[in-house]
């Protein structure tokens, strides 16, 4: 009875940490699309490092929203492990196992401005010249092609990996046909 009651629980502390990070995530657009940061695509490359001051405070809070919603989704992996595991183990296994890789991948990438707001810094100093300017720039875009090679990666990995946790629940009877 008691090894009931914690299945359940680890069920129901996956399931809330799903929701919360599925609000966390539109949170995070949100500060994204209705904030200072907008749709609004820099023309040039310096563009970028420019207007960084003035959206720094926007992107640290939608960075800091999507690191935590990255790790409450290990929850959430965990928790559909738990719950697949007995009825088919690779898949439930594989999947969860990618899906937390993929989700360390992304949260490897989560805080570009940790990166970027020191070339902003130096960018905007008073000593700076046009060229160490165009140099910082430069380095702003070279940091910022990490964190999309970061981003395409881990989108993929967490990708296979739900589907694996799919292939697994249409053979779990709680879930799927079983």
């Amino acid at each position: 009875m008691q090894k009931v009651e914690q299945e359940k629980s680890v069920l129901r502390w996956g399931g809330l940490a799903g929701l919360l990070g599925g609000i966390l995530h539109i949170l995070a657009f949100v500060v994204v699309l209705a904030g200072p940061v907008g749709l609004e695509e820099p023309v040039d490359l310096e563009e970028w490092v420019i207007r960084f001051p003035d959206i720094r405070a926007a992107r640290i809070v939608e960075n800091g929203l999507y690191l935590v919603a990255l790790i409450l989704g290990v929850i959430l992996f965990l928790a559909l492990y738990r719950a697949l595991r007995r009825t088919n183990l690779a898949p439930a296994l594989f999947g969860s196992v990618l899906g937390i890789l993929g989700l360390v991948v992304l949260a490897a990438g989560a805080l570009p401005h940790v990166a970027t707001a020191p070339l902003s810094d130096l960018y905007h100093a008073s000593g700076a010249t046009p060229g160490e300017q165009a140099t910082l720039a430069l380095m702003w875009q070279a940091a910022w092609g990490i964190f999309d090679a970061l981003l395409a990666v881990g989108f993929f990995v967490v990708t296979i990996g739900l589907i694996a946790l799919g292939v697994a629940m249409l053979a779990a009877p709680n879930f799927g046909k079983g």
